[in-house]
């Protein structure tokens, strides 16, 4: 796991100084503090930072093949590295070390860019090919590993695992892109391709830019899931088989996953997810470290479940409670977030990350299983949206008038928070509803907290939505939601979330649900294997009976959120105050100073609970403050 950036100018005389890749690299040494490396040559500079995870004594990149003409620098893990080696080596390349990094860049020599197809794991790399003056860029199926990258206007390009790290060439400039903000205000986190930087872009997930000198880019897809979902749906199997399929695909990923030269633990909160995965790896691990973490208020801690279920597999468990979190620690999470990110699990996460990287250097999480199998409330809302539009329209105003009137709640994803926020988006359809269940603030709301008109926000936010639902046309509702998911919410905030916050600490985490083959095999998963009676997960509920407490099974989903409510009145009173400040609020140049403190009076003084989104902005303020403490480079 690491850290990559680079230049390709189209003057194959212009040099790229060795000094602009060092600033690059330096903003992403906690990304990979065990090594740095530069290559520059005709044009072109790439600079990577290591984090030590396979062949301890080798694999140092840039890695250049021996003809001297194909280079490579590459973030991730290839997880069927050795069994391509193999391949290879019968083909007749010799192996310098045995990394997974030399696996591919042989495999690129051997296949071109079509390795992506044979290639399994999370990944971001750059290949530049001496030999047609070509550079690619490539990233995992599902977003995992991110990679930014901006076309100059010459038409050179820039590229690095972080947005800081582009900023830090001196290439881009500090503009902010309108539409990725009106999404971040909405949701609290950059959606789609564009990065909040203008002109800076996120290469999609699943796809590869291809640039050649002379010539424009091109950006292929090389993996569609709205394919592999309409292929399988035909699929007519008994549920004994598929779950024994289902219940083989996991093992397999697990087992994938356990593959390291340096010690490996899991994330545990005790629930059905990460319980599974944990239980997996007892079948080849004679034990397991896991890690969790709590919080003093008792609707977020989660630490007594973890522990029952580390109790019962044995496992080596690790946890800590959580008083509150200062205001310096709040500050330093959100400069490691790169973009703003106000999605409330972030700081767990990042606590738990750091907690986590004492002991061990990769760490196996149950991230992906709601997606996989519809394991979100936000599932259960899409299917109760149906039924109550069926209600005459004059008892459905009187029910939200009821629902609006109840007190808010500051615990944990409260019920009440529940009821309001399906009972605001139920009069609108099906894939509007579906991104609904997730925003911070409506259109109203946020024209008045910004100025931006009403047409331009409502088409700025919901166009990522209502194009993937489109793309998925054909399927089931469900399906079609969790299509949806798979394109906005998965790789914009979950994996944002859990990249920037395990490598801010260099924690290499692992999701053994994120596997390619077991997504495509869900896809074709009949809808009652996923969902039913309001209830997600079917079929790992199904398995995890047969290995497993049954307290894990019935326990409720609780999510990973913090208790930002209180914290914003209490421990970040005086950060808030200051940042809530006419004179603060002006000088964003991005929000309505009255709209903001307004929000702030009344959950100050318990008018309402608007923690979520007041969290959103704080965090907004903070990270254009690090902005504008970014020294400006030249070019």
């Amino acid at each position: 796991m690491c850290g990559i950036g680079g230049i390709v100018f189209q003057d194959n005389r212009k040099e790229v100084l060795p000094s602009v890749l060092a600033r690059m690299a330096s903003k992403l040494r906690y990304r990979g503090p065990d090594e740095e490396g530069q290559f520059t040559s005709l044009g072109v500079g790439f600079t990577h930072r290591r984090l030590k995870v396979l062949d301890l004594l080798a694999g140092q990149q840039p890695m250049t093949d021996p003809s001297g003409m194909v280079t490579l620098v590459f973030n991730g893990e290839i997880f069927n590295f050795r069994q391509l080696r193999k391949e290879l080596k019968v083909e007749g390349y010799h192996f310098r070390t045995v990394s997974d990094t030399e696996v591919l860049l042989f495999g690129y020599l051997h296949w071109g860019i079509d390795v992506l197809h044979r290639i399994e794991g999370m990944f971001a790399f750059a290949v530049w090919d001496q030999r047609n003056e070509t550079l690619f860029l490539a990233r995992d199926r599902l977003g995992q590993k991110p990679l930014y990258w901006a076309s100059l206007t010459d038409d050179s390009i820039v590229f690095a695992s972080e947005l800081t790290a582009l900023l830090a060439s001196g290439f881009v400039s500090k503009r902010l892109d309108k539409t990725a903000m009106a999404c971040y205000l909405s949701f609290g986190y950059v959606l789609g391709n564009s990065a909040i930087i203008e002109g800076v872009q996120r290469l999609p997930p699943g796809s590869f830019l291809k640039w050649k000198r002379g010539e424009p880019f091109r950006i292929y897809s090389y993996w569609n899931l709205a394919e592999k979902w309409i292929v399988n749906r035909t699929n007519r199997r008994s549920d004994v088989d598929l779950e024994e399929e289902f219940g083989h695909l996991l093992d397999r990923a697990v087992e994938k996953r356990l593959v390291s030269d340096v010690p490996l633990g899991a994330f545990l909160s005790g629930g059905l997810d990460s319980s599974v995965i944990v239980a997996y790896m007892r079948k080849y691990l004679d034990t397991v470290r896991t890690f969790s973490i709590g919080f003093q208020e008792s609707s977020y801690d989660e630490t007594p479940w973890a522990r029952k279920v580390a109790g019962f597999l044995r496992c080596m468990h690790h946890d800590e409670i959580v008083a509150g979190v200062k205001p310096d620690l709040l500050a330093e999470i959100i400069s490691r977030q790169d973009e703003p990110f106000a999605d409330t699990s972030v700081i767990p996460t990042y606590i738990l990350s750091k907690m986590t990287r004492n002991h061990v250097t990769v760490a196996l999480s149950g991230d992906g299983g709601d997606e996989l199998l519809a394991g979100y409330v936000t599932h259960a809302a899409d299917q109760l949206h149906g039924y109550i539009q069926k209600i005459p329209k004059p008892v459905l105003q009187l029910l939200h008038r009821v629902v609006e009137s109840i007190p808010d709640s500051r615990r944990k994803v409260s019920t009440i928070f529940k009821m309001k926020q399906f009972m605001r988006g139920v009069s609108l359809d099906k894939c509007d509803a579906h991104a609904w269940w997730r925003t911070l603030i409506n259109t109203q709301g946020l024209e008045q907290l910004t100025g931006m008109s009403s047409a331009f926000l409502a088409e700025s936010t919901l166009t990522p939505f209502r194009k993937a639902y489109q793309e998925s046309q054909g399927l089931s509702e469900l399906d079609r939601s969790l299509y949806v998911d798979y394109k906005t919410w998965l790789p914009d905030d979950i994996l944002v979330k859990v990249d920037r916050a395990s490598m801010a600490h260099g924690l290499e985490v692992r999701s053994p649900f994120l596997d390619h083959h077991l997504v495509e095999f869900c896809t074709g998963l009949p809808v009652h294997m996923k969902f039913k009676k309001l209830k997600g997960k079917i079929i790992l509920r199904n398995i995890a009976e047969k290995i497993l407490p049954s307290f894990v099974i019935r326990r409720p989903k609780r999510g990973f959120n913090s208790p930002v409510s209180y914290w914003l009145v209490g421990s970040w009173r005086e950060v808030c105050e200051d940042a809530f400040s006419a004179k603060s609020v002006l000088s964003s140049g991005v929000l309505n100073t009255q709209a903001v403190q307004d929000l702030w009076q009344d959950h100050l003084l318990q008018r309402k609970d608007y923690g979520y989104l007041l969290f959103s902005l704080l965090v907004l303020i903070l990270w254009l403050r690090s902005l504008d403490a970014l020294t400006d480079f030249p070019g």
